[in-house]
């Protein structure tokens, strides 16, 4: 049983091969667009291609049985067809859930046995307010937007227990929307956050205006879409739920947790 990694050196996707490394899976194809500097575990067959390049794709198929698919719309559509033509039996898809509700439909429209992952925001994305952390405060809008945010790992240890399952066909045509174990605050993970590194950081509330400005260095035009978000945040909350746990068989990543991991990148 041949499993395909697809963006296999990706924030995700290399979590995703580890996993499965983890648990016991041998025959894994991994595909990257420079197989020499992927770094791949050993026995991890490394194939050089890119889903948003599906002429690349010729062969990546062959004897695959179940497929990771990294989140990429323009040519989904295009290779969950080669996918399938090449007799691919199962497919975890990172679709992102409902605000990328037109990948979404292309995964489920594409005719194979498919589970689907719309996580939340990442713990990850906290790393951004590094130097604001270090400084000992940090500055946002909305201190009341929130979710419940997950870890990048969390993700790809749902995606590789579903890949290695016996059993798939609970899991065929469901989406999963995958959060970290508590719905925080701006304020409550700024308090996680604190905690985990073990210094005092405070939350202070300044304008939207302010908030786009300092943002907009970082993010292009990004930066209102994001804020938009912070803001719908505050009136459709993202509950916390056990996924990760039920999926996995592991509890999910809390911010203290994942940010005393990190502690390099706060300064800590």
């Amino acid at each position: 049983m041949t499993i395909l990694v697809t963006g296999a050196t990706g924030n995700i996707g290399r979590k995703v091969v580890d996993e499965l490394v983890g648990r016991g899976v041998t025959d894994i194809r991994a595909l990257t667009t420079n197989p020499a500097k992927a770094a791949l575990p050993s026995g991890v067959h490394a194939f050089s291609g890119f889903i948003g390049k599906p002429e690349t794709l010729d062969g990546a198929f062959e004897g695959v049985t179940a497929m990771y698919l990294a989140p990429y719309e323009p040519t989904a559509a295009e290779v969950l067809r080669r996918a399938k033509a090449a007799g691919v039996q199962y497919v975890v898809a990172l679709s992102g859930g409902a605000h990328w509700q037109a990948l979404a439909d292309e995964v489920f429209a594409a005719g194979l046995d498919v589970t689907q992952l719309g996580p939340g925001e990442f713990l990850e994305n906290f790393a951004g307010w590094a130097g604001q952390v270090a400084d000992g405060v940090v500055r946002e809008p909305y201190p009341d937007a929130g979710g419940a945010p997950i870890a990048m790992a969390d993700i790809a240890a749902v995606a590789a227990a579903l890949l290695a399952a016996e059993d798939r066909g609970p899991h065929v045509g469901r989406m999963y929307d995958l959060t970290g174990p508590e719905f925080l605050t701006r304020v409550d993970a700024v308090a996680r956050i604190a905690e985990g590194i073990g210094r005092e950081v405070r939350f202070e509330q300044i304008s939207r205006e302010e908030a786009e400005a300092a943002l907009t260095a970082q993010m292009g035009d990004m930066a209102g879409w994001y804020l938009d978000l912070q803001d719908a945040s505050r009136w459709y909350r993202q509950e916390a739920n056990s996924l990760v746990e039920e999926l996995s068989g592991r509890p999910a990543t809390g911010l203290a947790q994942w940010a005393s991991e990190h502690r390099a990148v706060f300064g800590a």
